[in-house]
């Protein structure tokens, strides 16, 4: 009985490590160096950031080199992120366009909270090299996350704007000056062009919509 469920648990995790394609990024090249340092990894589970550095210390450059491969990543996320959106955003202007490229990057900023280190290696010269990695199926989540979070702060600034402009409004009715009505037209134009503002990104921006075309983008490559 025993070896049965030794071997059942070998299918299985031969089975689970067969649902991920791409580059080994244990394999090594002939000189010994990381397959990784000279092939970019493919996988259709994760994105992959590769950085060097060599600089006056080992920390140091080990610091930059994991800096250059977190820039290297979220480079490739902002970049997934626009393809997936494409389609659903490409007339957009203005505000709505401003709203998509805002929750874009803080989806990223978001999305490096995340990031795994999953190497480090020195070369013989001496430049160290790093390689950190994102799992792929979490970004749909973070773009919503990050998406409601912004829909919340235009909601915010609407009411913001209404409650001043009502205030506004209510100190010059009791200023007894020949400019308060022009002041009050000024201040009604301005509210209302920050107010029409706020409600096209509220009526525009989908956060869930948005997150399944990322997370299809992703399951589509499974």
């Amino acid at each position: 009985m025993r070896k049965t469920i030794i071997a059942l648990l070998l299918i299985l995790v031969a089975i689970l490590s067969g649902c991920e394609t791409g580059t080994d990024i244990d394999a090594v090249n002939e000189d010994g160096s990381p397959i990784w340092t000279t092939e970019v990894p493919q996988s259709n589970r994760y994105l992959y950031g590769v950085g060097r550095a060599k600089l006056a210390n080992s920390i140091n450059s080990e610091n930059a080199a994991e800096s250059a491969a977190r820039a290297d990543l979220a480079r490739k996320i902002q970049t997934s992120i626009h393809e997936a959106q494409s389609s659903y955003t490409a007339d957009s202007t203005g505000a709505v366009a401003e709203a998509y490229e805002r929750i874009t990057v803080e989806t990223v900023n978001i999305t490096m909270r995340n990031v795994v280190v999953e190497q480090n290696w020195t070369a013989p010269d001496g430049m160290v090299w790093a390689l950190v990695s994102f799992r792929m199926k979490d970004l749909d989540d973070l773009y919503e996350l990050a998406a409601n979070d912004y829909l919340n702060q235009v909601e915010a600034r609407k009411a913001e704007t209404e409650r001043n402009l009502v205030d506004l409004l209510a100190a010059l009715s009791e200023v007894e000056d020949e400019n308060a009505s022009l002041i009050a037209s000024e201040g009604e134009a301005i509210a209302k062009e920050i107010i029409d503002q706020c409600d096209e990104v509220l009526g525009s921006v989908d956060a869930t919509a948005l997150a399944s075309l990322i997370a299809a983008v992703y399951d589509s490559a499974e």
